[in-house]
């Protein structure tokens, strides 16, 4: 699975109060948080993005990074007591929704229309001949 932002890319957006906090590390972030948190979620996003695109990504779109963050540290801090993740969640409710508007079609990714995934048709039924043909009632 494709990460939408790196690790790297995570500990510069988020303030290093955040990073140690969710895990009660006073020196280091714990890097295996971090990674599930971007891990989780990527797939969160893929469950979004791959209604409307193909998957993976050709590139990654900025926008796409900034939302990948803010639902990581979502996530990482849901190791924090309860009750203490207000400001994270609203980012992640935002972050949510930008993906529903992705798929309903009323913000675009940027890409060119040819990544974009082809409309799912629906079920479609063939009509065979009938099995019920020719028998006397």
């Amino acid at each position: 699975m494709m990460l939408y932002a790196t690790p790297e890319e995570f500990i510069a957006s988020v303030p290093e109060h955040l990073l140690l906090q969710p895990t009660g590390s006073d020196d280091e972030p714990d890097a295996a948080a971090i990674q599930n948190a971007l891990l989780s979620a990527s797939a969160t996003m893929d469950g979004y993005i791959g209604s409307r695109y193909t998957l993976p990504l050709s590139t990654v779109p900025e926008t796409l990074k900034v939302y990948c963050v803010d639902i990581a540290l979502y996530y990482m801090m849901r190791l924090r007591a309860l009750g203490d993740i207000e400001d994270t969640r609203q980012r992640y409710t935002d972050a949510i929704a930008f993906l529903k508007d992705l798929v309903r079609g009323m913000v675009s990714l940027g890409l060119p229309e040819d990544s974009a995934a082809p409309p799912s048709a629906g079920p479609s039924f063939n009509k065979g001949s009938s099995i019920m043909k020719g028998l006397d009632y």
